[in-house]
């Protein structure tokens, strides 16, 4: 309708205004919707209802169940899924953004707008939250992950940044240290515990989400964190308010970091034998959560059909993916042998930890060589269930677990008072894994992402 004010101008008035003032309605729509017929993957571990029917008021689940049994709200928009499964989004506890652009991974690629990237290609492949552990570059993640706590940076489009800032490792004399090759400069050396806790002090003025340390040699390469040293980031984390991840290598290290009051583990034991039934006990036990990080070794693992998946192709342009073909065609049999036989005891280790009940949650390492933000935390959430995880444990270790470990009250089930973030899968990944690379949908707050906007950022023109 047209209003005339004293001046004699016209505005417009829009008609649907009276609408928002009575039903809080955004103006275009009904903030009611309904999604019916899927199957819907709880994120539980155990729950999946056939036929179902999701009820999404203003972003927020108010009501899940089957279809039959599910009144839809007087005048609310309905979409039918028939035929479609529903999980919620996944959840990746260990990633690195900000380093990878095309084939490379390298310090010179960092940047704000490359992070933002790295969390649109998440959300892209349906990953709602991703953990950046410990290579933040000029506190870039720490001022992201702040405007989107305050809403500065409300982008649906953006996965949710949680961040450890700069991670605490050993100094090595005459050589870089043992932290990632990518971010050696970034990494905090301490090569006491009195360093150890003033690193810890200063970082607790940013307040990281977590506190990363390295404690591994690099195969004999690099000068390992001494127990006094890692005992000193522990505890100084602790009376800070503040939990600590450990990048472990070997079984005793893991033992002894259980004891010295570690949070939880970025990797599995890698070196043989693997975790043993003490460490298990010990990590369920003292409540840690465990890391799966299973996804760089079975790149090579794998028949190299996997570069070949269609899915991987939506965001990674050919020449990339040719190029990482190239990369892994040349590992000599012995290399592929050697990392075989490391998988096989990751596969082990995560059978039995799973078995002794330890909190195991996804966490893909994502970021770095072949690891593409997004489409790897699918593959390594066919890692687990291939390594004989059931597929619905499976899914809530990407889901639920997840977002318990990252403190996100909010989101990691489809239940009522939930965030209404799912995806949507053209198939049924209770039938096969590899399908919840399937998508067919993501929502975030109950509104679809623009997948092929982002897509055509990516690869367009091809």
């Amino acid at each position: 309708m047209l209003i005339r004010d004293s001046g004699g101008s016209e505005r417009l008035v829009l008609a649907l205004l009276l609408v928002i003032l009575v039903s809080g309605c955004v103006p275009g729509g009904n903030s009611t919707t309904v999604f019916e017929g899927a199957r819907v993957i709880i994120g539980d571990g155990a729950t999946v209802i056939e036929d179902g029917a999701i009820v999404v008021r203003d972003g927020t689940i108010v009501e899940v169940g089957a279809r039959a049994a599910v009144e839809a709200p007087s005048g609310a928009s309905r979409i039918d899924l028939s035929g479609k499964t529903v999980m919620p989004m996944i959840v990746n506890v260990h990633g690195h953004v900000g380093y990878m652009r095309g084939s490379e991974t390298s310090s010179a690629h960092y940047s704000r707008d490359n992070v933002l990237d790295h969390l649109r290609r998440s959300v892209y492949y349906g990953v709602g939250a991703v953990q950046s552990l410990g290579t933040d570059r000029d506190g870039t993640e720490i001022a992201i992950r702040d405007e989107q706590r305050n809403g500065v940076l409300d982008a649906p489009e953006l996965a949710l940044l949680m961040t450890s800032g700069n991670g605490v490792v050993a100094p090595t004399p005459g050589a870089t240290n043992g932290g990632p090759s990518f971010a050696t400069d970034v990494v905090l050396e301490a090569a006491s515990p009195e360093a150890a806790r003033q690193h810890i002090r200063q970082l607790s003025g940013v307040r990281p989400d977590i506190v990363k340390i390295w404690v591994d040699d690099r195969g004999g390469t690099k000068s390992k964190l001494e127990p006094d040293v890692y005992r000193a980031v522990i505890t100084e984390a602790h009376e800070q308010g503040l939990r600590a991840v450990a990048h472990v290598f070997y079984l005793d290290d893991a033992k002894e970091l259980v004891r010295s009051g570690v949070d939880g583990f970025a990797h599995m034991v890698r070196a043989a034998p693997g975790v043993d039934d003490q460490l298990v006990g010990m990590i369920r036990d003292a409540g840690l959560f465990q890391c799966t990080a299973m996804s760089i070794p079975k790149r090579l693992v794998d028949n190299l059909s996997w570069i070949d998946d269609p899915a991987l192709s939506e965001t990674v342009r050919p020449e990339v993916i040719d190029e990482w073909r190239s990369n892994l065609e040349a590992a000599t049999p012995e290399a592929v042998q050697r990392t075989r036989t490391q998988y096989s005891g990751l596969e082990a280790s995560l059978r039995r930890l799973h078995a002794g009940g330890a909190r195991i949650v996804l966490c893909a390492d994502t970021g770095l060589l072949t690891q593409a933000p997004g489409f790897t935390e699918h593959r390594e959430l066919e890692a687990i269930v291939q390594a004989g995880i059931p597929p619905l444990e499976a899914i809530r270790a990407a889901t639920q677990t997840g977002a318990e470990v990252l403190g996100l009250s909010d989101r990691g089930t489809l239940a009522e008072g939930m965030r209404a973030d799912f995806i949507v899968l053209d198939e049924n990944p209770l039938e096969s894994i590899a399908n919840s690379r399937e998508i067919f949908a993501v929502y975030r707050g109950g509104s679809a992402i623009d997948r092929d906007s982002l897509r055509e950022d990516w690869i367009g023109g091809r």
